[in-house]
């Protein structure tokens, strides 16, 4: 399960699943309440009666017991809590749960563990922010270019994240992501979003 999140220049926007055509084992996001609006259908049949960590507790993980990695450009707080089959990655606005992403280390290999949130409304800044999960020993990744160029970004605790901006129209695009450890690639994974579903700048 593969998902793409959208915000406006003030407030977090819906959550936008994207599922692959096969059944997508343990991948679970949910969005958070950022903006005060009240979850989608969509959302509260995702999150269920046990609110907020319920997908953690799922795959036997204890969200208080997450480490915190990165923090966001909008505040948010990421932490990372796994064991020896899954692994996710927790979002927090301030005290309050705002989103977690969890899957099976298999499914994580296939880089079915990333986001992509971006600004669409005309007056964002058209930041685009990528967070995701890389496969175990992994220590950086390699964000592909549509060009062939990539960018890098240091995993940690198996985490990663990307800050950038929108790719104009008939610029290059970001195609996929590279597993790297020790220097070498040891994978590839597909982006989860079509070269044709990136907001264009006005």
């Amino acid at each position: 399960m593969k998902h793409l999140q959208r915000r406006g220049a003030l407030k977090i926007g819906a959550l936008v699943a994207l599922a692959s055509a096969a059944a997508a084992v343990g991948a679970f996001a949910v969005a958070g309440a950022d903006s005060g609006a009240q979850p989608s259908p969509l959302e509260s049949l995702r999150a269920g009666p046990g609110g907020p960590g319920v997908f953690a507790r799922a795959s036997d993980l204890n969200p208080a017991a997450a480490t915190p990695v990165f923090a966001l450009r909008d505040g948010r707080e990421l932490s990372v809590v796994a064991n020896a089959s899954a692994k996710c990655l927790i979002s927090k606005a301030g005290a309050r749960a705002a989103g977690e992403t969890c899957d099976t280390l298999a499914a994580i290999d296939e880089g079915k563990a990333i986001s992509v949130t971006d600004e669409c409304a005309a007056s964002g800044h058209q930041l685009m922010e990528v967070t995701g999960l890389a496969p175990e020993g992994v220590t950086s990744v390699r964000l592909l270019s549509s060009d062939g160029g990539y960018q890098t970004a240091t995993v940690v605790d198996g985490a990663f994240k990307f800050d950038g901006t929108n790719p104009a129209e008939g610029a290059p695009y970001p195609i996929g992501v590279a597993w790297i450890a020790s220097g070498t690639s040891v994978g590839t994974a597909k982006w989860p979003v079509e070269g044709d579903q990136f907001c264009i700048p006005t």
